[in-house]
C-alpha cells in the first residue's frame, strides 16, 4: 500500500509517550475500565497499545514457541522415525503455520525490516508476490538429500528467501523427495534410510527458529540494532519509514486483505498439508481481535468507531467477518475471497473514517 499522507491524529509524538510510560489516562484523554469509550487522541492511543502488546506481540511470541516445539518434535522423531513420530511432526507444523498467519497480517516494523530483503519473505515465499516454488523447494531437497553440503541453520540462513520458511518444512514433512508420494509409510521409510532428510529438515527448522526469534527480540528488545524495542519506537511514533502508527497498523492488515484475494491464498498455500482452511481462520480470528479486543481489553477500534457514532459501520465490520469465518467452514474459497475484498474495503473506507485517520491509499495495490 502506498501511504501518500498520514494520519491528522497524534501529530506530536509526546502523546504516544504520555499513555507508554503510564501517565493519568484522564490527562492523556484516554479510557479506564467502567468509563464509556470517546473518541479521543489518548482513547486511540490506550487501544493501539493494547493491540501490540495483547496482540501483534503475543502473536510474533507464539509463532516463535510453536517453530521451537516443532523443532524439539524433529529431535523426537528423528531419533526413532515412525509413524506415531510423523504424525506429531505434521500436527506441529500445520500448529506453527497457523501460528504465522496470526503473525503475517501485522507486516511492518520487525517483519518488514528492509525494503529489499524484509524478513517475512525468508518465512513465507508466497506472501512476496503470490508465486508457488513448491517445484523448486523439491529440486533443492532432493538434491541435498544425496549431496554432503553442509545442512545446518547457518547454510539456511544464506539462502534467498525461495528455499526456506514454511514451504520447504511443509514439502519435507507432508511426502517423499523422491516420487513425492504423501502416504505416512512411504514418508518414514525415505527417513529411515535417508538420514541426511532429517539433517535438511533440522536445518530449514533451525533457520526458521531463527528468523521467529529475530522478529521477537525486535518486537521486544532491540530493533535494526537502535537498541530500542520497535514496540516502544512504534508506540511514540518513531517509525522507519516515518509513518503514524495507527495509519501503519491499518495500512498493513489493509494490504493483507487485499493480498488474500487478489491472489486467491486460499487455493494456493499449505496445498500438501490441506492446512489452508485453518490458515485463514487463524487469520480472521487476529484481525477480529486487533479490532474487537480481546478479554483483557479496555477500549477497543470498533468501540471508539462506534462512540463517534459510527455504528452501522461498526456493525458491518462484524457482519463481514462473520461471513469470513462463515465461509471457511464452507470451505467457499469464492465466497472467502469476496468477503476478504469486503473486509479490504472496510480497512480503506468505514475504519479510518470512523476512527478519524487519513490514509493516502493506492486502490491499485494487489500485492
Amino acid at each position: 500500500m502506498t501511504l501518500i499522507k498520514r494520519t491528522t491524529l497524534f501529530k506530536s509524538a509526546s502523546l504516544w509517550f504520555c499513555l507508554g510510560a503510564c501517565l493519568s489516562l484522564a490527562s492523556c484523554g484516554g479510557s479506564r475500565e467502567n468509563d464509556a469509550a470517546v473518541l479521543s487522541e489518548g482513547s486511540l492511543a490506550l487501544a493501539l497499545e493494547q493491540v501490540i502488546d495483547g496482540t501483534v506481540i503475543v502473536a510474533s511470541e507464539q509463532f516463535a514457541s510453536d517453530v521451537s516445539h516443532f523443532n524439539s518434535s524433529i529431535d523426537s522423531f528423528c531419533a526413532a522415525p515412525d509413524a506415531s513420530g510423523l504424525s506429531q511432526l505434521q500436527a506441529d507444523w500445520k500448529t506453527m503455520a497457523n501460528a504465522w498467519y496470526q503473525l503475517v497480517p501485522f507486516n511492518f516494523g520487525p517483519l518488514y525490516d528492509d525494503t529489499v530483503f524484509p524478513a517475512y519473505q525468508y518465512i513465507d515465499s508466497f506472501r512476496v508476490r503470490g508465486t508457488n516454488y513448491t517445484a523448486t523447494v523439491r529440486t533443492l531437497i532432493k538434491n541435498l538429500i544425496t549431496a554432503d553440503t553442509d545442512v545446518s541453520s547457518s547454510y539456511f540462513d544464506t539462502r534467498t528467501f525461495q528455499y526456506v520458511g514454511l514451504l520447504p518444512l511443509e514439502v519435507t514433512v507432508f511426502e517423499t523427495a523422491s516420487g513425492q508420494s504423501p502416504l505416512a509409510a512411504d514418508i518414514v521409510t525415505e527417513f529411515q534410510q535417508q538420514p541426511r532428510k532429517c539433517a535438511v529438515m533440522a536445518g530449514l527448522a533451525g533457520s526458521l527458529q531463527n528468523r521467529a526469534d529475530y522478529v521477537v527480540n525486535g518486537w521486544t528488545a532491540d530493533h535494526l540494532e537502535s537498541g530500542t524495542p520497535y514496540r516502544d519506537l512504534f508506540l511514540s511514533g518513531d517509525l522507519d519509514d516515518g509513518s503514524e502508527p495507527l495509519t501503519a497498523l491499518i495500512s498493513a492488515v489493509q494490504s493483507y486483505l487485499d493480498y488474500l484475494q487478489q491472489r486467491d491464498t486460499v487455493s494456493n498455500v499449505a496445498a500438501l498439508s490441506g492446512n489452508a482452511w485453518p490458515e485463514m481462520q487463524a487469520s480472521i480470528d487476529v484481525i477480529r481481535d486487533t479490532l474487537d479486543g480481546s478479554e483483557a481489553t479496555t477500549v477497543s477500534l470498533l468501540e471508539l468507531i462506534e462512540s463517534a457514532g459510527n455504528i452501522a459501520e461498526a456493525n458491518t465490520v462484524r457482519s463481514n467477518l462473520a461471513q469470513a469465518s462463515d465461509a471457511i467452514s464452507d470451505q467457499d474459497a469464492t465466497t472467502f475471497n469476496s468477503m476478504a475484498a469486503a473486509l479490504d474495503g472496510n480497512f480503506k473506507r468505514e475504519i479510518p473514517n470512523g476512527l478519524d485517520v487519513s490514509l493516502g491509499i493506492n486502490f491499485s495495490d494487489g500485492d
